[in-house]
């Protein structure tokens, strides 16, 4: 009887690690977890005056996220947040928002940095093994300037020193976009939502190209409500929905919603897939060394008062050019399919929206402009800018 109990075992254990070989040999990562067809990670970074309290707005944002949760926003998906709340005593944390209330599923040690591209790449690591999915969206929800690296000084003629976040515990730290790349890899989202100021502008989408398969994104500045939302997170899990559903539904907010700060907003949303052949196109509108006067006013300068966020409208810029018709006409086509959305308020922070055209980009006449905010470390200016024979 021992002897063919023994057998049974050694057969069950084989036909076991068969069935795991074969799990591991099929998938290079976690496999989707039963009926979770996409999860949605927030990655909050509020250690900055978004989440002190003169403002609270990570607060104000997780108690929508949590209503919304409440009323069954959430189907066939899971909400995670990572956030890192204001104050040097405060410990970052990973929640999960469900229609129960909020999970505390793990805390960080304070004394890292959200900024930190190892830390971060941990954190998108945990969160893909503990909430595997079909479809993968990301919410990078702080403060932001676009492209700009590096800064001597504040004054209205320098840019802030960051481009995504800002961490101010346990030191002052931001995130260079290349960093931000790095840290996210690729192909891992189908969508990501910056939520703050000023990553719609080419540099910085163009160097996001292989993180995901659709950024949305704002080119100037972004109200200090941010996204709503108590209702997007019904949109996230809605199959039906896509991210121009949540495009549409910030813009509205601010074209319609009650108790808004400001009637402004722009925001676009950008096939990654499509920048190379924008890359391209822009790459033989620079080769014919078009570059606009200075009597060329963009439209809009994004941001002309206080920090300057050397940021214009890059549709209007482009077809201000003197260059063949033909070429501007390949432009456009080009454009149009890397920008598969835009919208915006008539008015943004005091500019008319009239000829918004959806992303931002500098404006570079010489070779000297591209020496201010580390803009020739940009892969914009490697690919492309910098073959206008007219810089020299």
């Amino acid at each position: 009887m021992m002897k063919r109990l023994f057998k049974y075992l050694i057969a069950l254990l084989g036909c076991v690690s068969v069935l795991a070989v074969t799990s591991c040999s099929e998938s290079d990562g976690p496999n989707p977890q039963p009926g979770n067809k996409r999860t949605v990670l927030v990655y909050m970074i509020a250690d900055n005056s978004l989440g002190g309290s003169s403002l609270m707005v990570d607060t104000q944002n997780l108690m929508q996220m949590q209503r919304a949760a409440r009323n069954g926003a959430i189907k066939n998906g899971r909400l995670l947040v990572y956030h890192d709340p204001y104050g040097a005593d405060k410990v970052p944390s990973l929640l999960e928002v469900t229609a129960d209330g909020v999970k505390e599923l793990k805390v960080y040690d304070a004394g890292v940095s959200s900024t930190d591209p190892d830390f971060m790449r941990s954190v998108l690591d945990e969160v893909a093994s503990i909430a595997p999915a079909e479809q993968n969206w990301l919410v990078l929800w702080s403060h932001g300037t676009g492209w700009i690296e590096t800064s001597d000084s504040r004054s209205v003629a320098q840019a802030a020193p960051q481009s995504f976040g800002q961490d101010l515990h346990p030191v002052r730290r931001e995130m260079k976009v290349s960093t931000l790349a790095n840290a996210l890899g690729v192909g891992r989202y189908d969508v990501i939502y910056f939520d703050c100021c000023f990553m719609g502008c080419v540099e910085a989408l163009y160097e996001l190209r292989h993180s995901a398969r659709e950024i949305v994104a704002s080119a100037t500045e972004l109200p200090v409500e941010g996204m709503p939302y108590d209702v997007n997170v019904f949109a996230m899990f809605d199959e039906k929905a896509g991210a121009a559903t949540l495009a549409a539904n910030t813009l509205d907010y601010y074209l319609t919603g009650e108790n808004v700060s400001t009637r402004s907003c722009t925001i676009a949303v950008v096939d990654t897939e499509a920048l190379d052949a924008l890359a391209a196109a822009t790459k033989k509108v620079m080769q014919t060394g078009a570059v606009a006067p200075y009597s060329y006013t963009g439209v809009p300068f994004f941001r002309r008062y206080g920090v300057n966020s050397r940021t214009w409208d890059m549709g209007h810029y482009i077809n201000s050019l003197d260059v063949e018709a033909s070429i501007l006409q390949e432009w456009n086509a080009a454009y149009s399919a890397a920008v598969t959305y835009y919208g915006s308020t008539p008015v943004s922070y005091g500019l008319d929206m009239t000829d918004f055209t959806g992303i931002g980009c500098n404006i570079v006449r010489t070779a000297a402009d591209a020496d201010v905010d580390g803009y020739r470390n940009q892969s914009w200016w490697k690919d492309v800018v910098v073959y206008n024979p007219s810089l020299y």
